[in-house]
């Protein structure tokens, strides 16, 4: 054998022998990773330690071998569970603090602080705090705060506050504090506070406010027990009102000392009855007045149309007026808006389907039972044969018809 021979021989053998030993290094390096993660050799440490930095696989496959070890930074590659965190908590999918979270907490699914939140929490469906605090809160779903809040909620469905919130709810279905809340709550489809609320209420759909109103609510429906703010919707509804109602239908079942203005009022003593009628107008009519004191509101319908030129035509008038008692019978005095529309075009040369009118009226009305009277209109109508460069003739009117009291 030559000498080259056997040094070629002797240097694959160290290289072997090399190989085998970085392979046993690197194995042992993966088990004492594995023993040190999964908290195996827990005797060695203590618990409540003070983690600068805790990495989780998922707890309690993670550095901290306790739920009671607090962390500067938490990352895990699916979860974690600790204590508090002083810092940051970043997790693929969910992370749970036993206590506070002083700092920002972004986690794919799920976000749980089981004390107090100073800071932010971020999750793409749903973040819980169970004793309130101080910061924002943004989700994918919803938020949830069982206790006292300042700051903002804003999620895709829904936000929730059992107590008192101090500052914004934004989401895309609904709200709830279960107590106070100021400055804002901004839904699509509506708005509940169980006690105060001091600030805005603004929804597509309805606006509560259990206690007392002291800001601005504006949604189709409004309601609060006691109104001392603004209200400003379809239909506006309170217990007590002592601030200022505008709608088209407003409410107020016991104490008024406030400003109302609308279509329709109905207060404690609004009487509302039902009217039916025929005269010079319509051949049938049928109507609802509200009659608080001697002011009434009233809308009606009436068809078909007297004098119409279509086979199908139908009017629609509302008025408002003021009726004087005189003992035995009832003056009524009114001014009215009517709208007519017609299936086909009343006048040749424009166009004429809808039709409009201004109306004056008098009328003696008079109480033959308790619930059911009788009366009698006569006025004049200002008609106009066009919504579009309308010309004008002035009718009588004449109708009478029943009021069920």
């Amino acid at each position: 054998m030559s000498a080259e021979c056997f040094i070629n021989i002797i240097a694959k053998k160290i290289c072997l022998y090399c190989r085998l030993y970085l392979m046993r290094i690197k194995h042992t390096v993966y088990i004492l990773l594995f023993l040190f993660l999964t908290g195996l050799p827990a005797k060695i440490f203590s618990q409540g330690r003070n983690l600068p930095l805790n990495l989780s696989l998922f707890y309690p496959v993670s550095i901290n071998n306790s739920i009671e070890d607090n962390a500067n930074i938490n990352a895990g590659l699916f979860g974690s569970h600790i204590n508090n965190v002083r810092g940051a908590s970043v997790n693929g999918l969910f992370s749970v603090n036993e206590g506070d979270m002083n700092g920002v907490q972004v986690n794919g699914l799920y976000s749980e602080t089981r004390n107090r939140l100073q800071g932010i929490q971020v999750s793409g469906v749903f973040n819980s705090v169970a004793n309130g605090g101080y910061g924002i809160m943004l989700s994918g779903l919803g938020n949830l705060c069982f206790d006292d809040l300042t700051g903002i909620q804003i999620a895709g469905i829904t936000n929730m506050c059992f107590e008192n919130a101090m500052g914004i709810q934004t989401a895309g279905l609904y709200n709830l504090t279960g107590k106070d809340i100021s400055i804002l709550q901004l839904a699509a489809a509506g708005n509940v506070t169980g006690k105060n609320m001091k600030g805005a209420q603004l929804s597509l759909f309805f606006n509560l406010a259990g206690r007392e109103n002291r800001g601005y609510q504006m949604s189709l429906i409004n309601m609060a027990r006691n109104q001392h703010g603004a209200q400003l919707g379809l239909i506006n509804i309170s217990e007590n009102n002592g601030g200022f109602q505008l709608g088209i239908l407003n409410i107020v079942r016991n104490m008024q000392k406030g400003a109302t203005l609308g279509l329709f009022y109905i207060y404690k003593k609004t009487l509302v009855q039902l009217m039916m009628s025929g005269g010079s107008l319509a051949y049938g009519t049928l109507g609802v007045r509200f009659k608080t004191n001697n002011i009434y509101t009233m809308i009606d319908f009436g068809a078909p149309v007297v004098n119409s030129k279509s086979d199908k035509s139908v009017l629609m008038t509302y008025r408002v007026g003021y009726s004087f008692d005189l003992k035995l019978l009832n003056l009524n005095s009114d001014i009215g808006f009517t709208n007519i529309s017609s299936e086909s075009n009343q006048v040749e040369d424009k166009p004429s389907k809808n039709q409009y009118g201004l109306s004056l009226r008098l009328g003696l009305e008079k109480h033959i039972w308790e619930k059911l009277g009788v009366f009698a209109n006569f006025g004049a109508f200002r008609k106009a044969d066009s919504y579009k460069q309308p010309k004008f003739k002035v009718n009588l009117i004449f109708e009478g018809g029943i009021v069920v009291l």
